[in-house]
């Protein structure tokens, strides 16, 4: 079930950061478009926020240990699309050259993102969350975990004090010191 939704989150997810992505770029392109940027302004701070939520986002997705389906997905899809571009220009280029005229006032184009290069970024990131091995297990019972954590004893475990450990030497394995 925590595939599902992990795979759930990377479907509505993958769409939304990109657009977000775009229209951060679209607003940042119209800022730029006389030149450099003079001083601040809302509309700066409104790309900054959309790049912020899609780090976030991304990030959030990345990170959880809930599954790892949904970052897979997700990294497939930006990586793909981006090796299409690469690979078959033409048809990249016919699949991803939309522009939405006029979403909140900017002309936001799908091709930004991936001609950028965020895109394979940001399946670069998402497809080494993959590779994390504690992702693919599930939750562990209780009982299970203190059952494996009281299998491992030290060789040099003692009930003593720490004061009675430092005297006699045990767990001193260190060469660095030159002592022993």
């Amino acid at each position: 079930m925590r595939h599902l939704w992990s795979l759930l989150a990377g479907v509505v997810i993958a769409p939304l950061g990109w657009a977000a992505v775009a229209y951060g770029q679209a607003v940042m392109k119209d800022l730029t478009a006389g030149g450099s940027l003079a001083g601040h302004t809302s509309t700066l701070a409104l790309a900054g926020t959309a790049f912020v939520g899609v780090g976030v986002v991304v990030g959030l997705i990345a990170c959880l240990r809930i599954s790892p389906v949904g970052p897979l997905v997700v990294a497939l899809f930006y990586l793909g699309s981006t090796a299409l571009l690469v690979f078959a220009p033409k048809t990249g280029l016919d699949a991803f050259d939309r522009v939405r005229n006029g979403l909140f006032g900017y002309d936001v184009s799908l091709l930004g993102p991936l001609t950028s290069g965020v895109i394979a970024v940001l399946g670069g990131v998402l497809l080494m969350a993959v590779f994390s091995g504690s992702r693919w297990r599930g939750k562990q019972d209780p009982d299970e975990t203190a059952s494996s954590s009281s299998d491992w004893t030290s060789s040099t475990s003692s009930t003593g004090t720490f004061a009675d450990l430092v005297s006699s030497g045990a767990g001193n394995t260190s060469t660095w010191g030159g002592t022993r």
